[in-house]
C-alpha cells in the first residue's frame, strides 16, 4: 500500500490526488499535515480542499500509518521533475507535489471526470459561466498572496508578463473577453490595464475559490501564472484548440521543472 501526503494548497492537493492514481497500489491519502501546519510559525495555513470535486479518496491519519504498513519515507527529489522510478512505487509514505505534465496524460479522462464540482454553481457563478461561455472567453490568473512574502522562491509574474500575454492571445483568437482571477483583486483593480472587453471576477473567496478554478477551465483560452491553481484551470480546459500561455520562468531561481505541458505557449 502507498500513502500519499497531502499537503499545500488546492492545486498542490489536486497533484497529490493525481499521481496516487498512478501507482499501481491501493493508495491511501494521510492528511495530517493540515494539522501539523498550524504549529510551525510563519507558515501558510491551509484547509483540505478535495472535497469540493466529486470524489471519494481513501484518507488515513498519520498516527495510523504505523500500524497499516512499514513506514518507508519516499520523498521526491528533485521536485517537479519528471521521474519514472517514481511512478513504479508500490508501498511507502510519498511526499511530494508531483507538477508533472507528462505523468497525466494517461489518466486525463478518469481527472477529467473526478475535477468536476460536487455541488451546482450557485446564482453568481452560474452568470459568469454563462458569460465564459457566451464569448471568446480568455482566464487571467494572477497569483500573490504568500507569493509576495515568498518572490525570491517562487517568483511573481509581473505586469509585463500579462501585457505580453494579453498581447499574444489578442493576435491568435478574435474578440478575446478576458476573465480576471486572482487572491487579490484589489491590486489588479489598481495595476493591471486590458485594453479588451473584461471583468474582474470576484465572487469566490475561501474555501469558494475552487469554483475559480473550475470556471477558468471553462473558458475557451487561458492565461496562467507560476501557479498550480491556475495550471488546473488550464489543463481541465478541454476546447480543442485552446490557446494556454505560461511564464517562461516557473520559479525565481530557474530550476528545471517538467510542470508546463510542451504544447502551451511560454513567454
Amino acid at each position: 500500500m502507498v500513502v500519499i501526503r497531502i499537503m499545500g494548497g488546492l492545486g498542490n492537493q489536486m497533484f497529490q490526488y493525481a499521481f496516487g492514481l498512478l501507482l499501481k497500489s491501493k493508495t491511501k491519502y494521510d492528511i495530517s499535515w493540515f494539522q501539523e501546519v498550524k504549529n510551525v510559525i510563519n507558515a501558510t495555513q491551509r484547509e483540505y480542499e478535495l472535497d469540493f470535486w466529486n470524489i471519494n479518496p481513501v484518507l488515513i491519519n498519520k498516527t495510523k500509518i504505523f500500524g497499516v504498513i512499514k513506514r518507508k519515507s519516499i520523498v521526491e527529489n528533485p521536485f517537479n521533475v519528471y521521474n519514472p522510478k517514481l511512478l513504479q512505487i508500490r508501498t511507502g509514505v510519498v511526499e511530494g507535489y508531483f507538477q508533472v505534465a507528462d505523468y497525466y496524460e494517461s489518466i486525463r479522462d478518469r481527472l477529467l471526470q473526478d475535477f468536476v464540482p460536487r455541488e451546482k454553481p450557485n446564482a453568481e457563478n452560474q452568470k459568469i459561466l454563462d458569460l465564459i461561455h457566451g464569448t471568446n472567453s480568455v482566464s487571467i490568473h494572477v497569483r500573490r498572496g504568500d507569493y509576495v512574502k515568498l518572490q525570491h522562491i517562487h517568483g511573481l509574474c509581473d505586469l509585463d508578463y500579462y501585457k505580453r500575454a494579453v498581447g499574444f492571445v489578442a493576435k491568435h483568437v478574435n474578440n478575446p473577453y478576458f476573465f480576471v482571477f486572482s487572491d487579490d483583486v484589489q491590486w489588479v483593480a489598481d495595476n493591471l490595464k486590458i485594453d479588451f472587453p473584461h471583468i474582474i471576477v470576484n465572487i469566490n473567496h475561501g474555501c469558494d475559490a475552487a469554483w475559480d478554478i473550475w470556471l477558468m477551465a471553462n473558458c475557451k483560452h487561458n492565461i496562467i501564472a507560476n501557479s498550480s491553481f491556475s495550471w488546473w484551470g488550464a489543463w481541465l480546459n478541454q476546447n480543442p484548440n485552446k490557446l494556454v500561455v505560461a511564464p517562461l520562468q516557473w520559479f525565481a531561481d530557474g530550476r528545471k521543472t517538467d510542470v508546463v505541458p510542451i504544447e502551451w505557449q511560454r513567454i
